[in-house]
């Protein structure tokens, strides 16, 4: 009923000028990150490359997240303004059909003129799945650790990521930008499925390389390697050199962004189905 309610009262608004907002999820492994490179095939290049065959496409679509090298993502947002709204049925369409098979468009939305993916976003959730039992079939999405781990230690350490701190420690080196380091931590916590073990982290922003840093942290705090309470001085040092390992990136994923009620109420057209179930929005 919720969602019926919010297509008629939108309905009722002028769409021009208009923006589309896609939802989207793709399998990082063949992908050269989410930014389109000169001779490297990208996410963003093959979204731009699907979108150029239905419309005259102005500037490059933003990504919510602009996950690395091997990142997979179920909830990564990108938006583009549409000049002819006329155009949205076509692409709500047709797209869907268009992107490769490692890649997947899961709702195609009208939304505000004042939408944009990125800037936006209130929130961003990542989870990062590893596996202490080697398994064939889930080598791409999961990080595989051959050594046993006290995830209690894990689980104590990961609540000390909460609140707002500056993480220049997880931060890769070379992409600190001063007065930039900031991150509220929402969400933090590590839990045991089995032989796998999956860690979920929900923050207003993220470092590049952040999350993997956290993650090669808290391993090394599991395997004993540095002490339960380490999280608070790493943080305190502001030196990428405290923090533990860079995990891999095929371990990762961009689960959802976060835009809040209010952009609920900015979505100017749905698709056949209800938005409630999905990840990228809440």
């Amino acid at each position: 009923m919720e969602s019926a309610s919010i297509q008629s009262s939108a309905s009722e608004r002028p769409f021009a000028p208009a923006v589309v907002r896609l939802d989207l999820s793709y399998d990082g492994s063949g992908f050269h990150g989410w930014q389109v490179q000169p001779g490297l095939r990208t996410v963003q290049g093959e979204l731009m490359r699907c979108l150029k065959k239905l419309l005259p496409l102005e500037g490059i679509p933003p990504g919510a997240g602009r996950t690395d090298a091997g990142v997979h993502a179920r909830g990564q947002v990108a938006s583009f303004p549409l000049p002819d709204p006329s155009n949205f049925e076509r692409i709500q369409r047709a797209l869907p059909r268009m992107v490769p098979e490692d890649m997947a468009v899961r709702r195609v939305l009208m939304v505000d003129s004042d939408f944009h993916a990125r800037h936006s976003a209130c929130g961003r959730v990542y989870r990062y799945r590893m596996m202490l039992e080697q398994d064939p079939l889930l080598r791409r999405t999961h990080y595989f650790i051959p050594n046993q781990l006290e995830i209690e230690k894990m689980k104590s350490a990961a609540g000390d990521l909460l609140g707002d701190h500056d993480y220049t420690s997880f931060c890769k080196a070379s992409s600190v930008v001063e007065g930039k380091t900031h991150c509220e931590v929402r969400r933090a916590e590590v839990v045991s499925e089995g032989p796998a073990i999956v860690f979920t982290i929900e923050a207003d922003r993220f470092l590049h390389s952040m999350v993997r840093t956290i993650v090669g942290t808290l391993v090394e705090i599991g395997r004993g390697i540095r002490p339960v309470d380490a999280i608070p001085e790493i943080l305190h040092a502001r030196r990428r050199e405290r923090a533990g390992h860079l995990a891999p990136a095929h371990g990762l994923c961009l689960e959802a962004v976060r835009y809040g009620q209010e952009r609920q109420l900015g979505v100017a057209a749905l698709g056949k189905d209800s938005h409630a179930d999905l990840p990228g929005i809440s």
